[in-house]
This record gives C-alpha cells, sequence and structure tokens, in this order.
C-alpha cells in the first residue's frame, strides 16, 4: 500500500495546525518524512496494521517526534439474512439527519465522544494548543458536510428517538457492497438498556434492503462495553490497528521565525550539533535551561555535512513555563529537507 499523507481541511481550519493523515498497511518510512516536510504539517495522525511491530521502529528513524495514541479493533461481518426476534423498543424512530438538527447533532457528539473525541489534545507539544471542544467542533463540521445524504447519497446519520427523547445516533458510508459505520453511540442515561442492540438490528435490516454484504465498523480497544457487545451478538473481529500522533510542528510557531544561514563544519557531526545546540539555547532564552531536562536530534547530518553553508529556519511552536521546542527546518539539500528538534523541559 502506498505511503500517501492526505491533506486534513476540516481539522486544519477548526484546530489551527496544518493537520494530514496517513493510513498505510506497510508505510515507507523515507517517504513519510518527505510528505510531512515537503508539505509543512505540524500534525500527522498514522494509523497501521497492529500485527506491523516494526512501525516505531521505522517512526523513530524518521527524528521526528511520534507518540502512540491508541488501537482500534476492526470489525467485519457477513449480512445474509434478517435478524431473528424483534426490536426491544417497538415505537424506536430512525431519523435522518437533513441538514437542520445541527444543534441535536452537536449534543450527541458531545454526549458520546466528548470525553475522548480525538485524542490531540492529550499528544505531547500539541496538548496546549488542542481542547477536546476543538477536536468535537472537527468531528461535527465534516459530519455535517460529508454524511449529509442530499449531497452525498451513499452517507448518512440516523438519530435514535424513543418518545419524545432522543437517545443515540450512528453514521452510515456505503461503500461498494458493504455498509461502514466509524462514528456514533448511545447516550449515557440510556446505555445498558437495549438500544445499541436495536441500532444493530436496524443497521442489519438496512444492509439486507439494500442489498449489502457486509458490515464494517471498529471500536476503540480500551472501550471494554461496546467490546462485549460485539461479542455478544457473534461479530467477528479482523484485527487491530494502531493510531500514531506526529506533532512535527513545520509551520505553528508561538514566536516570529527566525531565519539565519550558518556556515556548516567540514566532517565534524558534533561541531554541528554544538553549534545549533548553542544556537537553540541562545534563541528559546528559557528560564528551565539552568535546570531542565535538555534533549536535541538532528535529521540528516550527512547531508548537511557536504555544504559549505546551508540556511535554516527556527521556530518556536512550543513556549510554556514547563517546556520549550525549538524546531529547525533547513533548506532542500538534494531534494531533501533536513530536520532538527531541540527541546528543554522540567
Amino acid at each position: 500500500m502506498e505511503t500517501t499523507v492526505d491533506f486534513s481541511v476540516t481539522e486544519s481550519n477548526i484546530l489551527g495546525l496544518k493537520v494530514g493523515r496517513c493510513n498505510s498497511d506497510l508505510f515507507d518510512e523515507v517517504s513519510l518524512y518527505d510528505q510531512i516536510t515537503g508539505d509543512d504539517y505540524d500534525l500527522c495522525r498514522l494509523k497501521v496494521p497492529a500485527e506491523d511491530e516494526m512501525a516505531s521502529y521505522r517512526l523513530n528513524k524518521t527524528g521526528l517526534p511520534f507518540f502512540f495514541s491508541g488501537s482500534i479493533r476492526r470489525y467485519k461481518t457477513k449480512i445474509t439474512e434478517p435478524p431473528p426476534g424483534s426490536y426491544n423498543f417497538s415505537d424506536l424512530v430512525f431519523e435522518m439527519y437533513d441538514g437542520t438538527q445541527d444543534q441535536l447533532l452537536k449534543l450527541m457528539l458531545v454526549g458520546t465522544w466528548g470525553t475522548y473525541p480525538l485524542g490531540y489534545y492529550r499528544t505531547p507539544y500539541i496538548s496546549d494548543l488542542v481542547t477536546k471542544e476543538k477536536e468535537i467542533e472537527s468531528v461535527f463540521q465534516f459530519y455535517k458536510k460529508f454524511n449529509l445524504k442530499r449531497d452525498y447519497p451513499n452517507n448518512s446519520i440516523m438519530f435514535i428517538k424513543h418518545g419524545d427523547e432522543y437517545v443515540g445516533f450512528f453514521a452510515l458510508n456505503i461503500v461498494g457492497n458493504n455498509l461502514e459505520s466509524h462514528i456514533g453511540g448511545i447516550l449515557e442515561p440510556y446505555r445498558k438498556s437495549g438500544y445499541f442492540l436495536d441500532k444493530l438490528r436496524y443497521i442489519k435490516e438496512f444492509c439486507i434492503k439494500n442489498k449489502l454484504e457486509h458490515f464494517v465498523f471498529g471500536a476503540r480497544n480500551e472501550n471494554a462495553a461496546v467490546q462485549r457487545i460485539f461479542q455478544y451478538v457473534g461479530f467477528q473481529a479482523l484485527g487491530s490497528e494502531n493510531v500514531f500522533h506526529i506533532p512535527s510542528l513545520l509551520t505553528f510557531t508561538n514566536r516570529p521565525k527566525v531565519e539565519q544561514e550558518i556556515k556548516i563544519p567540514a566532517g565534524d557531526p558534533g561541531g554541528l550539533h554544538q553549534q545549533l545546540m548553542a544556537q537553540c539555547i541562545q534563541l528559546s532564552d528559557h528560564s528551565l535551561l539552568s535546570h531542565g531536562t535538555v534533549s536535541f536530534q538532528l535529521h540528516h547530518t550527512a547531508l548537511l555535512l557536504k555544504q559549505e553553508r546551508c540556511k535554516v529556519q527556527f521556530s518556536f511552536p512550543v513556549f510554556n513555563q514547563d517546556e520549550a521546542m525549538v524546531v529547525m527546518k533547513f533548506e532542500p539539500v538534494n531534494g531533501i529537507i533536513p530536520t532538527g528538534y531541540f527541546r528543554i523541559s522540567k
């Protein structure tokens, strides 16, 4: 599978960071690095099969900061006949989102996904830049646009209504001969009452009615309650996917960027590192410098050592009382953009 980083327009607009997403069965670390640095991404969400045991090793080779965010267990179940039995609540109403129920959609998202929307908010280096509220707004804007059936006939959102109360919702996406659902839930007061099972019954009936062969979906591994229900109804897991966040922070800065041209000490990697670290220390001018923990990493040092001089841009995406980060982005050398990260923390 190709390693392709796609620009996430909605997330970028809402979060104020340039965000990319990459789903790959076996990503190539060189291609990943080139796309992230070449397109100046601040954050990349990488999703890989859990079987890829070398993912962390290859990510480490990029020299970019990365953090494990969690795992998603994937299911794919064949739907061949209507489910037996009947609804737990025969008077349920499944109401389709038509673009006028924005407040209701936002309420459902907050009530079901509000405690852990995307997980960026707890990722080091960007935890001060991204909030749960921004993440929910990003998810809301995405589904509001792309699951409005009027504009995207294969996509929809269904609200579950019982009497006068809305108890939950779920999104549906017809992809080929399959039905996919990647977001949904039941509000807290109505959980463990049978509504989730009725939701699954509706989905199975939808597949039969529309001649769809499989239902494809997933849930975070830590969501034990949902995993138990899936096992209870006989769904078989295909496997799991691991999610990594790469806060490269190549565009965002808290302070004005500084551009300099530096002289490269010929054949002296240690001298180059010391020179750049000294410059980062001077530019950061942080109170932690006297007692904090310092780390420094430079990627593509060998390329830089072949140059006599090189232009470098220093940016300052993280700068608070507890930590500071200086990002170095060099001019391309043979089509490759060297980068470096200086960090200081308590």
